[in-house]
């Protein structure tokens, strides 16, 4: 019991207890692990009826059903995991897997959550509110859920493939993509209708006027009046327009496309010849508290320990 709460606490969430359902205690657990950048894939199984759970999950996870049936809760919501129902567990909220049948095996996917929430901000080019607010499973019966789910067995076949193409960095960070893309795009949450409808199409003159002054001197400090009549609007209509088309203020947006252009500076600067509060600074954060926070928030790291990557 200790190894299996030890093993499964290393590669995907530390588990707050771990028990076996029947009095024997027998298990004849099987895990078979592959990582593929920010996410790891696994083959679970307890082979035989237990119950767990985890504290703060720091990742999404969603598994695939392969046989059997899972019961759990997450922060008031009854997850099922079964047949065509692929259960998906957030971020920050207690899990409770009340049952885990002697039967079920389950591929996990655990993702990184600096990664899934940067592939969401990239994909829709604004600030997005994190953690993900996923819903409680995924249907892998027909539809982007199945397509997805026919992806995670692919890569599991080549679980002890040392030879394989998964050993090659350009086609992992390739798949990374795929998959973190395919379920931002399959599953339900609140930006899912912004990524499955050309966004940019949408966006009404006066928006993009405010966007294109932006992408051309995120380092001038703008005011939000100043935008407004680079758009040609007034004030209200500016941020409704960007609520509506970028779900985000103008300002929200400004600071997202600053912090973009730190992080790329960031990770071309010489840290022997220049500073974090240099950069910072030429690009419009007058505030270095919040600024770091903000990154951290955004990118996982502080702006020094990106720096230092040099």
């Amino acid at each position: 019991m200790d190894e299996v709460r030890s093993f499964g606490g290393q590669h995907f969430y530390p588990r707050k207890f771990l028990h076996p359902r029947r009095r024997s205690g027998r298990l004849d657990a099987r895990f078979n692990l592959l990582r593929l950048g920010a996410l790891t894939i696994g083959d679970v199984r307890y082979g035989a009826e237990v119950t767990l759970g985890y504290e703060h999950p720091d990742a999404y996870q969603v598994g695939v059903p392969v046989a059997g049936r899972l019961e759990a809760r997450q922060g008031g919501r009854p997850i099922v995991g079964e047949g065509c129902r692929a259960p998906l567990f957030r971020v920050g909220e207690e899990v409770v897997i009340g049952r885990w049948g002697a039967d079920c095996r389950q591929l996990g996917v655990k993702i990184n959550r600096v990664a899934l929430e940067q592939q969401l901000t990239s994909l829709l080019d604004a600030p997005v509110e994190t953690p993900i607010l996923f819903a409680a499973g995924l249907d892998i019966a027909a539809g982007l859920g199945r397509s997805w789910a026919a992806m995670i067995r692919l890569v599991a076949a080549e679980f002890g493939n040392d030879t394989g193409l998964l050993r090659e960095p350009l086609i992992v960070r390739q798949l990374q993509d795929s998959l973190t893309m395919g379920l931002l795009l399959a599953i339900d949450h609140p930006r899912r209708e912004a990524l499955t409808r050309r966004t940019a199409a949408y966006r009404p003159q006066p928006v993009r006027r405010a966007v294109d002054a932006i992408q051309a001197s995120p380092e001038s400090p703008f005011t939000l009046a100043e935008l407004a009549a680079a758009a040609g609007v007034g004030v209200r209509a500016l941020q409704a327009g960007f609520q509506r088309y970028l779900g985000c203020t103008p300002m929200a947006y400004l600071r997202h496309v600053r912090l973009a252009r730190v992080h790329d500076e960031l990770r071309a600067a010489d840290p022997r010849r220049t500073t974090v509060t240099e950069i910072a600074y030429r690009w419009g954060f007058a505030h270095l508290g919040r600024f770091a926070a903000a990154y951290r928030s955004r990118y996982g790291a502080s702006p020094r320990e990106t720096l230092q990557q040099w």
